[in-house]
C-alpha cells in the first residue's frame, strides 16, 4: 500500500477489543499516557499482534468513557464490518509519535538496550517486552540464555534512554535465574 510505513514504524497507541453497538463502533483500550489522544486521531492503522501487515483506516469518530475509547471509521458502519479488527493493535506513524515525560520509555525503544546488575556489570541485552496480561517482563538474551525479568520497582531500577541501558537488582534472582 504506497504510504503506509514500515511495521517497524508503527506506534501503538491502543488495543482494539471488539465491536461496540450497532453503528460500527469499535471499543479501544489505551495504551498510552495521553488518554484524550482519540479526539486527535485521524488516520490510524490496525495489525495483528506482532503481524507484518497493516491495514490504514480513517477515523470518522471518536469518544471516550472513563476506561476506554469507542471510534468510528470510514466505510464501516455495522459491528460485522469491523469484526475482523477485534485483537488488533490501534497504531500510528512514527511521524505522530509523542514525546515521554522523562520517567516514562516507549516499549519499542528498549529492544537493544544494554542490562546492567546492581553490582555495575553488564548481564546482557533486552531483546522485547513480553506483556503477559497481569505482569511485563523483561526478557533478556544473557550468555545462559533467555530469561524473563518482572518489569517493576523491584527489579527495575532505571532506564537511561541516553546512553541505552536498563539498570536491574536480580539480587533476589541470584541462583535461580542467573
Amino acid at each position: 500500500m504506497p504510504g503506509t510505513p514500515a511495521i517497524a514504524d508503527l506506534i501503538l497507541v491502543g488495543m482494539i477489543q471488539k465491536p461496540y453497538g450497532l453503528l460500527g463502533e469499535i471499543k479501544v483500550k489505551p495504551e498510552t499516557f495521553d488518554f484524550d489522544r482519540h479526539a486527535k486521531l485521524k488516520e490510524v492503522y490496525c495489525r495483528k499482534r506482532h503481524g507484518k501487515e497493516a491495514e490504514k483506516l480513517t477515523v470518522r469518530a471518536s469518544r471516550a468513557d472513563e476506561r476506554f475509547w469507542y471510534l468510528k471509521f470510514e466505510g464501516m458502519k455495522t459491528p460485522e464490518s469491523i469484526a475482523h479488527l477485534s485483537g488488533c493493535e490501534l497504531c500510528v506513524g512514527a511521524e505522530e509519535r509523542l514525546e515521554l515525560p522523562d520517567d516514562m520509555v516507549y516499549f519499542s525503544d528498549l529492544p537493544g538496550m544494554t542490562a546492567i546488575d546492581e553490582k555495575g556489570e553488564t548481564v546482557g541485552t533486552v531483546v522485547e517486552v513480553m506483556e503477559t496480561g497481569a505482569q511485563e517482563y523483561l526478557q533478556l538474551k544473557t550468555s545462559r540464555g533467555e530469561v524473563a525479568v518482572p518489569w517493576n520497582d523491584q527489579f527495575v531500577k532505571q532506564i537511561d534512554k541516553k546512553a541505552r541501558t536498563v539498570n536491574l537488582d536480580l539480587s533476589t534472582l541470584r541462583g535461580v535465574l542467573f
